[in-house]
């Protein structure tokens, strides 16, 4: 009688912790889908702006100069670089372009989606400062693109790799995933390790 008795108590008790389990996953949930309604409305605002970005005149000098300044600089927090695109420009080149066409920030918030860049930016930055080359070895870099895609106003250059060569061989630079092009100016765009 007392094991029917206990059975029955931790019946209940499972019951009533699957219930606010689900309630407290609702709220989440809820919090969530207002928090991308509310980026969705950013971004779709945001993408009729007319900013220019400010880069380069060619993909490969985008790359060069953005290899130069990470080899000069002794930072690895990505916001001061000026080679890579600079959070105005995230927010209003960047993101309003590529929204709705199937990336990770189409279910995404716009707060989580900068914190998982910038976190992929440090990271990267990180062990691009450990790779083996200088300045003087970019005169022979070959950049290899994968694919270009258009996003809204803007072009995506997807890197597959960089091959720097230097006097002790060849470099492979990953971590540089693509290069932004509006109108005729490039920048580098997205990092990850």
């Amino acid at each position: 009688m007392k094991q029917n008795i206990i059975i029955i108590l931790l019946i209940i008790l499972t019951l009533s912790q699957c219930k606010k389990d689900k309630e407290e996953l609702t709220s989440t949930n809820e919090a969530q889908t207002l928090k991308l309604q509310e980026s969705k409305k950013i971004l779709l605002d945001r993408s009729s702006s007319n900013l220019l970005l400010n880069g380069f005149a060619s993909l490969d000098e985008a790359v060069k100069k953005f290899l130069i300044e990470v080899r000069n600089t002794n930072q690895i927090e990505t916001i001061e670089l000026k080679t890579l695109v600079d959070q105005k420009e995230k927010d209003f080149i960047l993101y309003p372009n590529i929204f709705g066409h199937g990336t990770s920030l189409d279910v995404t918030p716009l707060e989580d989606y900068n914190k998982m860049i910038r976190s992929f930016e440090v990271l990267a930055l990180g062990k691009l400062k450990e790779k083996p080359y200088t300045v003087s070895d970019l005169k022979s870099t070959k950049i290899r693109v994968k694919s270009v895609q258009d996003y809204g106003k803007t072009k995506f250059h997807k890197i597959g790799s960089v091959i720097i060569s230097t006097p002790k061989g060849k470099i492979e630079i990953s971590e540089i995933r693509s290069v932004i092009q509006l109108g005729d100016r490039y920048k580098v765009a997205i990092l990850a390790p």
